[in-house]
């Protein structure tokens, strides 16, 4: 058997928290951590399947009209191999960034080429970054998930008001607002640092121009005694 991948413990990491359908595990999961581990919808049915065959959930099948759905319960097996696998090392970050191949191999296309998929990346991360801004703010709304928090209006998963007609889970806002600061921070520093390249590129002749040699050597340096300032 395949052995679990980030995304099985990211399931699990749900069913930590409540028991969901099927359809809710994935839109959950899409829901919430889509801007920092992305995964096709087929990929989090197969990871669900894995977790039944690893003994890490149950399956009950539920009439549902004419119709059943499927709810997976966390087993104590699979609570162990959550908390077990939160002291384990993570994976190196990963950036998958598509803009960042094709700016990778520019000098294969032309000036026009490269600036359009610098200026598609900008607006994609600006686009995250505002839907993120939209779950702070609805956090932040009045009666919303840190007003009950502040005022304890619940307590376990299922005890919280539903709120914009969702289950609400306040009593995990602090960890979910360290990982909102840090992704929003990302793309922030994205969309700045894409905005100033495109600038750049527009000015080039060609995306072979050797007149741009000085403002490479520029940037290399700048980059290089950025970060090593910044590291002490």
């Amino acid at each position: 058997m395949q052995q679990p991948s980030p995304t099985t413990y990211a399931l699990l990491g749900l069913l930590a928290v409540r028991s969901w359908t099927g359809y809710e595990l994935t839109q959950q999961l899409r829901r919430s951590l889509r801007f920092v581990w992305p995964s096709s919808e087929g990929h989090l049915y197969r990871e669900q399947k894995r977790l039944i065959d690893l003994g890490w959930a149950t399956l009950a099948v539920e009439p549902l009209g004419s119709r059943v759905r499927k709810r997976y319960t966390i087993t104590p097996s699979g609570r162990s191999a959550f908390r077990a696998w939160l002291q384990t090392e993570p994976g190196e970050p990963r950036l998958e960034i598509e803009g960042l191949v094709r700016m990778f191999y520019g000098d294969q296309g032309s000036v026009a080429d490269m600036s359009a998929a610098i200026e598609a990346t900008r607006l994609q991360a600006r686009s995250m970054l505002d839907s993120l801004l939209a779950f702070v703010d609805e956090y932040l709304e009045p009666g919303g998930p840190l007003s009950m928090l502040e005022t304890r209006r619940g307590g376990a998963a299922d005890e919280w008001p539903l709120f914009h007609g969702r289950q609400q889970f306040p009593d995990r806002l602090h960890v979910v607002a360290l990982v909102l600061e840090t992704a929003t921070t990302l793309l922030a520093d994205l969309d700045a640092s894409l905005g100033a390249i495109e600038q750049e590129v527009r000015t080039w002749q060609s995306t072979v121009d050797s007149t741009v040699t000085p403002l490479t050597r520029a940037r290399l340096e700048r980059v290089r005694d950025q970060h090593r300032l910044s590291r002490g």
